[in-house]
């Protein structure tokens, strides 16, 4: 149940295949023309492009004679970007989208929704992170990228291997390991401002080696980072700043690993990582169109972001993960067993007042069969918030409801595999038993210990007196809900509360194996069956409910699923390799938390319902991708796909839009198809081209209803909508173009990368007027474009760079929410005291900076 998304979240092909290689090879391999995906400056120094070993299949192998479309980002390309973490991985990975509202929703290959399990694995090394949406603000932990040996990033469903949530495709995180030959040290620092707003500043290092030759190795890594803020968040009556440059964010990782070679055979790799990251405050920004009573408080153009947001919202998240990896060396046969603990604890939330205003102020000025429900209320005093802002009498002046979301998620991982330990054997093969606990807790509140002095001098009567069934019309005629006693505050002073603890558990049995019948044909037979089991226990109370008391529900789900793959490649030649893929994904089904029928009766009548369901069914994605991978002269290199992936079942939020009190429901069909080309190119020795370009086209394709006499939920046609509630673009595309020259002596380089996001094609249910989730409010979003300027010199083993984020300082609107609207209808068309206030997410401004890299 993803509640009050509209309140507080809602916002409002062609392709390049293996047909198209040739002729794209036949333009750009001109002589002196390589690629910069993995490692660049090292393609200047050899004249050609340096191939990456992956373990995509769970073996290692070079990248180009892997048959998956695959992303892989080493610690040095990594740093040659200027890359923190996954917001900007997804600028330079075709068919990749990430919301940046505060969700970190991945969308791969156009695989998202807006609740339930993850439709994108989150792996860091062997243990899967990514969480189940249990109502609100599912923001899934997003690893940083300091000391990783690289980053994975695996499209199309990896049911067979990586299992359940894979849908879409797998984020790999893998540490550096620590080594029992070598010492070797990394550090990296860097220095930075944000124009319009405050410095930022980076440091860490990690070293290891080892301390017992042979014997026993440690890796240790430290990083800390602040990132200053850029919005001010004023009181939303007076105006005054109440905190400048509200929105920073620290950041802290620690993590220590040791390798013990216990024998020649077997060895233990135990480790802890520990992150904290630490919100002051939201990112969003009053919009230029609203508040226009003082001419705007954001003026973006003069780098002047304002947030009137009436409460502070600090958002602190941790997590730490110990696991232990045992390996043994069985001849031809590899042993590995891993086992692990995630724990992560993460405070969200929303603006529980600017929600309350909106929401209170539809009941106070609500009709009760041609009557007013509240004599007690002036008028005069609607709209207590609207575009203008907040416009509350004196009596209230001041009133504030802080709200908050906690999520708490405990995942115990083990699992068992043997695979082939002969690279040379013409059958390469993986099997393993799966295990994993996952288990979550969520709180919802709203804290309002103003209620009973807000309504009294409101509407006359307490608290207790106002939230009665008789505040809930039902029926055309204005007939009341009856019998319902008055429902005070908790005793703590919550107006609502939702807690709700979680339990998936999964067994699985999966296998994996390719059988080479020559030098050129490989065939990849996979399958893996797993068994889910999922609790749900929910307590609700509050009088946000008119239901005096608590409610409880407690639902539990049982499921199989079988996932299997098929791929058959053909390797031409040591530099063309050409695939065809079939596979499936999966992921689990869930239960729902109770909806009260008192608040949503008019909701429920609409969807022709008397209930919401208790339960919902897993979805499963089939995809069918040809994909080609050619290497010319080892100076252009080229990756293309084209899939086809059909998703039934779909687990999506149906949002009612009356009482926003939400459930989730399989509505349905999509279709999502595209194509994906990444492209390396060596220009001349010294200059190299990257191209990252995807298409997606994703859409339902019918009409989905929760009765068969309803209006659609989800319309034939309508966009996949990811958390954000925002369709993804069906473009994306990047540029990099880096050149490398000596000074004096020194080797140096600069580069220039630029990304660009089109503008959706397609409506989301919510921005649709055939669904009964039509919210007249919502927009699409219009097309961004990004571009970051480095340039650096080599001193000894350091590189000094300098850099532009954001070059031209753009500042289009990346995002967006709404608070509840007033009643339009009462207002002239245009008129400011109909329009909900919006409030605006868009890219850090411009930031230049420097950074001091070392390695040894």
């Amino acid at each position: 149940m993803t509640r009050r998304r509209h309140s507080l979240g809602w916002r409002a092909g062609n392709g390049f295949g293996p047909a198209l290689t040739a002729t794209i090879a036949g333009i750009l391999a001109a002589p002196g023309a390589g690629w910069a995906q993995t490692a660049p400056q090292a393609a200047a120094e050899t004249g050609g492009l340096q191939e990456i070993v992956v373990t995509a299949t769970r073996h290692e192998e070079s990248l180009s004679r892997v048959p998956l479309s695959v992303t892989a980002l080493t610690q040095d390309s990594i740093d040659i970007r200027g890359i923190k973490d996954f917001q900007d991985v997804a600028r330079f990975t075709p068919g990749v989208n990430i919301d940046n509202s505060g969700t970190n929703n991945i969308s791969i290959r156009g695989i998202a929704s807006t609740a339930g399990a993850g439709t994108t694995g989150i792996y860091i090394d062997d243990t899967p992170i990514q969480m189940r949406a249990l109502a609100f603000n599912p923001d899934d932990a997003l690893p940083k990228t300091f000391d990783v040996e690289r980053v994975e990033v695996l499209r199309g469903p990896q049911g067979t291997l990586f299992g359940a949530g894979s849908e879409g495709g797998t984020v790999r995180y893998i540490t550096v390991q620590p080594s029992l030959s070598k010492f070797s040290m990394y550090s990296r620092s860097e220095v930075s401002y944000t124009q319009g707003g405050e410095g930022n500043y980076e440091v860490g290092v990690a070293a290891g080696g080892p301390v017992v030759d042979g014997v026993f190795g440690l890796r240790g890594s430290v990083w800390v980072r602040r990132d200053g803020g850029w919005i001010d968040r004023v009181n939303p009556e007076t105006l005054a700043v109440e905190d400048s440059k509200a929105n920073s964010e620290s950041s802290a990782l620690v993590r220590l690993a040791g390798l013990w070679q216990m024998n020649e055979q077997w060895s233990m790799t135990p480790s802890i990582y520990y992150q904290y990251r630490m919100r002051n405050d939201v990112s969003s920004f009053t919009g230029q169109n609203h508040w226009v009573a003082v001419n705007s408080l954001s003026d973006p153009g003069s780098d002047r972001y304002v947030s009137a947001n009436p409460t502070p919202r600090d958002e602190p998240d941790k997590f730490y993960l110990p696991a232990l990896k045992i390996e043994g060396d069985l001849g031809k046969v590899k042993f590995i067993s891993n086992t692990s603990y995630y724990n992560r604890t993460n405070i969200t939330g929303y603006d529980g007042t600017l929600y309350n205003l909106g929401f209170y102020q539809s009941l106070l000025n609500s009709d009760c069969g041609g009557t007013p429900c509240y004599p007690g209320f002036d008028p005069a005093n609607y709209p207590l918030l609207d575009a203008n802002g907040v416009h509350l009498p004196a009596s209230v002046a001041g009133y504030r409801a802080p709200a908050s979301v906690e999520n708490h998620q405990q995942n115990l991982v083990q699992e068992l595999r043997l695979q082939s330990n002969d690279p040379g054997s013409k059958l390469t093969w993986t099997t393993g038993l799966f295990f994993s606990e996952n288990r979550q807790s969520y709180l919802e509140q709203i804290y309002d210990p103003m209620a009973d002095n807000f309504f009294m001098n409101l509407a006359g009567m307490s608290a207790g007196d106002f939230f009665t069934g008789c505040a809930v019309p039902i029926d055309a005629n204005g007939n009341c809900a009856t019998g319902f006693q008055p429902v005070p505050l908790l005793s703590n002073g919550d107006s609502y509360l939702l807690h709700t603890d979680a339990k998936d558990t999964q067994y699985a049995i999966y296998g994996e194996g390719t059988y080479a019948f020559d030098e050129q044909w490989k065939l990849t037979l996979g399958a893996r069956f797993s068994r889910t089991k999922f609790t749900n226990d929910t307590l609700t109370a509050g009088p946000q409910l008119f239901v005096p008391g608590a409610q409880t529900q407690s639902v539990e789900q049982s499921e199989n699923s079988f996932t299997p793959k098929v791929s058959l490649s053909y390797q031409l030649d040591p530099k063309n390799l050409f695939y065809a893929t079939y596979a499936k994904g999966f992921r689990p089904g869930g239960g729902n938390n109770p909806v009260p029928y008192a608040a949503c009766a008019a909701d429920f009548d609409n969807f022709h319902l008397t209930a919401a369901p208790a339960t919902f069914n897993s979805d499963t994605v089939q995809s069918y991708e040809i994909g080609a991978k050619n290497n010319f002269e080892n100076r252009v290199r080229l990756a293309t796909s084209v899939y086809y992936i059909r998703w039934n079942n779909i687990q999506q939020t149906v949002v009612p839009p009356i009482c926003q009190i939400s459930w989730i429901s399989n509505l349905g069909t999509a279709v999502a198809k595209g194509a994906d080309l990444q492209a390396e190119i060596i220009v001349t020795p010294g200059l190299t081209l990257e191209v990252a370009a995807g298409y997606t086209d994703a859409r339902y394709t019918k009409d989905s209803k929760i009765a068969p006499d309803a209006d659609p939920v989800v319309h034939d046609g309508d966009a996949i909508v990811g958390q954000s509630g925002q369709p993804a673009p069906p473009f994306t595309g990047s540029v990099g173009l880096e050149y490398k020259f000596n000074v004096g002596d020194r080797d140096s380089f600069v580069r220039l990368d630029y990304e660009y996001q089109g503008a959706p094609k397609w409506l989301g249910a919510a921005q649709d007027p055939a669904t009964v989730q039509f919210n007249q409010w919502n927009y699409t979003l219009g097309a961004t474009s990004f571009f970051t300027l480095r340039g650096g010199i080599n001193v000894g083993g350091w590189e000094i760079a300098a850099f532009v984020d954001n070059l031209f300082d753009s500042h289009t609107i990346t995002n967006y929410n709404f608070t509840i609207a007033p009643d339009n209808t009462l207002f002239a068309p245009g008129d400011p005291r109909g329009i909900p206030l919006e409030r605006d997410f868009t890219f850090r401004p411009r930031t230049f900076g420097l950074t001091f890299t070392f390695r040894k």
